[in-house]
């Protein structure tokens, strides 16, 4: 795959899902992260209280979780339990974005952050910087350049990351 390809489907994803691609890569829940562990499937009954108000938004999906992924969450909600409200906040309202993803856009996402961990480090830096770009932009216009991520065709996109438009053209007049 091509840097710029990948480059292009992270952004997609943010555009397309109005999700923080980026802010997703950093705390991905480990309901999709691999991990080598066995062991029996946990209960929800199980977890203690805090555990169960961090992991609320995934409540409908529980059961139907490997084991192992059961295990690294609960594990992970003790640990966020210790950040600051703010944060666990954060945490809460991504656990319910994903929750809220539909399986291939939940597919989509793990294949944008694989490509994204496979760039090399001056290109994530990039990445992340032009999403910083995005993010600090006012909310219509993010608003406005998901739209027109949307509205574009494939060789429109390619077009419009080679060119590094920080914006959508704006008509004129506007």
């Amino acid at each position: 795959m091509k840097l710029h390809y990948a480059h292009g489907l992270i952004l997609a994803c943010a555009f397309a899902l109005g999700v923080p691609a980026l802010a997703a890569a950093q705390s991905v829940p480990a309901a999709d992260m691999p991990v080598q562990t066995n062991s029996a499937p946990l209960s929800w009954n199980r977890l203690s209280p805090q555990q169960q108000g961090q992991l609320a938004p995934l409540r409908g999906q529980w059961d139907r979780l490997p084991p192992q992924r059961q295990q690294k969450l609960a594990d992970n909600a003790q640990r966020w339990a210790s950040l600051p409200p703010q944060r666990q906040q954060q945490v809460r309202e991504r656990l319910q974005r994903w929750a809220n993803m539909t399986p291939e856009e939940r597919k989509q996402l793990r294949e944008n952050m694989r490509a994204f961990r496979q760039m090399p480090p001056e290109q994530r830096q990039k990445l992340r910087a032009a999403f910083q770009r995005f993010q600090s932009l006012p909310p219509e216009q993010r608003r406005a350049l998901r739209e027109q991520w949307r509205n574009a065709d494939p060789q429109q996109r390619r077009q419009w990351l080679r060119s590094g438009q920080p914006e959508p053209k704006r008509p004129p007049g506007h």
